[in-house]
């Protein structure tokens, strides 16, 4: 049986929230095949029913890989803190985010 991707997910968070529209928000954005007006934003939750698939259907996440040091980063939330990714060199994924996302 053959697969064909009909629906996409993305990560891709706020970058214009906080009192200073300078804080990220994470959220799902969901495009899917006939979409006519590309990318919606539909919150930090994806939920997925999986009466609303055919059986067979897939779900691939795919996270991104540092350009610097090839690990996947990992969520650090320490006191004072709210959620930076973080990985094993010193890369910036909120400036890259801010970049990506803008």
């Amino acid at each position: 049986m053959e697969f064909r991707e009909t629906m996409w997910a993305q990560q891709a968070p706020d970058i214009y929230t906080g009192p200073n529209c300078d804080q990220h928000r994470p959220r799902w954005v969901v495009s899917a095949e006939g979409d006519m007006d590309g990318k919606s934003p539909i919150g930090e939750t994806l939920d997925l029913s999986a009466k609303t698939f055919p059986p067979g259907t897939k779900v691939t996440v795919q996270e991104p890989e540092c350009p610097r040091c090839h690990e996947v980063p990992s969520l650090m939330d320490m006191p004072g803190q709210s959620g930076q990714w973080e990985c094993g060199c010193d890369f910036d994924w909120k400036g890259w985010a801010d970049e990506q996302f803008s």
